[in-house]
């Protein structure tokens, strides 16, 4: 199950994407591109910490990168996500990051000159709700909102002056992001796709005398999944990014009643398009603990204004962990809502129907197991699973730990001598 469950994570942390140029030179909590890890079981908490750096020294007009380097900036970024399992449908969200360094050089200096930047972020909090579902389980859609909050460090300072807007670990102003994700899966194939969009509207800055707000930005991204086992995923991404140019002014402080002659105008080196490649590969271990790596290459930019610094690459690094506060029922929700994308079949030896309670329980045990179904007849057991490159042999292993003989594992005579005297098989 955990196979389609980690599909269902993108409905959030796809929407939290910002822009390349927020990489490299704006406020605020970097992109969270993480398509990989987590889980929308009902009762469960999702816990994810991340690690992000990132590099920028590249100048671009336009299409063309130009032959200039008056400052390179790089960050060491890390946050703490959660997400939690309402209902099949409804997962809520939030996250809080921090700057441990975000360092701008001035290499045109003599000697050259960095200034540095630390401390909270933003936070986030927010809500993805499934809203369609088809039949067979392998097509649907979902909607997802958030809210960004200024929470973090904005008037900072260094070397006694203060930092610009763009510098400083948080943004300073409250944002909306809206949007909505298409995912497709496929009987019995180890390929998904899925297709995000969303618009984020970040709030205006003021101060007592001036005014700025960010472009809003419009994302388009198409990811898709290859399962490589059970346990091992690829992943790679095409994101499209669109910023409008940002937006500055000055505000006449005169008292109230007086008439008031507020400037705004576009900053013309800002705002561009941005697209770029995301390759990522998860693992997961110990069944509810993940980790994921991912690497983040623009491979096209088209940046508005005479010239602005951009983001050669970002290199980013999750850990995930779930945690269980259901009973069990409510954790095994989503099996109304998602369909199994393997079979299999195999001999179990048993009599009765104690035998049918504990063989079937047992093996839904199993990681990805979806229902299991056992025939005390034919002594033939069938396993749904939601991952179509299912552990067999880790079924039989359970099994026999339990007393019961498959085919290809034999119960030990230990095992096997705590069976109630009804299920005793052997002759």
């Amino acid at each position: 199950m955990k196979s389609v469950l980690l599909l269902l994570v993108v409905l959030w942390f796809t929407m939290a994407t910002k822009d390349v140029l927020s990489q490299c030179c704006t406020a605020g909590n970097p992109a969270s591109t993480n398509c990989a890890l987590g889980n929308n079981r009902v009762n469960v908490l999702n816990v994810t910490t991340s690690y992000m750096y990132s590099y920028s020294d590249t100048y671009y007009r336009g299409t063309q990168q130009l032959d200039k380097r008056y400052t390179e900036s790089n960050f060491d970024y890390s946050s703490l996500a959660l997400s939690y399992g309402i209902s099949s449908k409804l997962r809520i969200t939030a996250d809080v990051g921090y700057y441990f360094d975000k360092a701008q050089r001035f290499v045109t200096y003599d000697p050259a000159y960095t200034r540095y930047a630390r401390g909270l972020s933003d936070a986030t909090v927010g809500f993805s709700y499934s809203t369609y579902l088809s039949d067979d389980g392998l097509f649907d859609i979902a909607q997802a909102a958030k809210i960004t909050l200024p929470v973090g460090a904005f008037n900072q300072e260094y070397d006694g002056v203060i930092l610009p807007i763009d510098f400083q670990p948080s943004a300073g102003n409250y944002k909306y992001n809206f949007g909505v994700v298409l995912s497709k899966r496929f009987t019995d194939s180890p390929i998904s796709i899925m297709s995000s969009n969303s618009i984020d509207f970040p709030q205006a800055i003021e101060t007592k005398n001036t005014y700025h707000k960010y472009g809003n930005l419009y994302s388009v991204s198409l990811l898709g999944i290859y399962q490589i086992s059970t346990s091992l995923q690829g992943l790679l991404q095409f994101r499209f990014e669109m910023r409008d140019r940002a937006l500055n002014g000055v505000i006449d402080n005169l008292p109230a009643g007086q008439s008031k002659n507020n400037q705004y105008s576009y900053i013309n080196s800002s705002g561009g398009v941005i697209a770029y490649i995301s390759p990522q590969v998860a693992f997961s271990f110990f069944r509810d603990w993940s980790v994921s790596f991912q690497y983040n290459y623009p491979i096209y930019k088209n940046i508005y204004g005479l010239e602005q610094l951009t983001n050669r690459h970002s290199i980013s690094a999750y850990i995930s962990h779930s945690i269980n506060f259901g009973t069990g029922v409510e954790a095994t929700e989503l099996e109304d809502e998602v369909k199994p994308l393997s079979m299999v079949t195999l001999t179990v030896q048993g009599n009765c129907e104690m035998c049918k309670t504990r063989i079937e329980k047992t093996a839904k045990t199993v990681k990805d197991a979806y229902s299991a179904q056992w025939d005390a007849g034919t002594k033939i057991l069938t396993v749904r699973y939601t991952d179509v490159r299912p552990d067999i042999d880790e079924v039989e292993k359970a099994l026999a730990a339990v007393g019961h003989d498959t085919e290809h594992h034999t119960a030990t005579d230990d095992a096997y001598g705590k069976l109630p005297t009804c299920c005793l098989y052997r002759k």
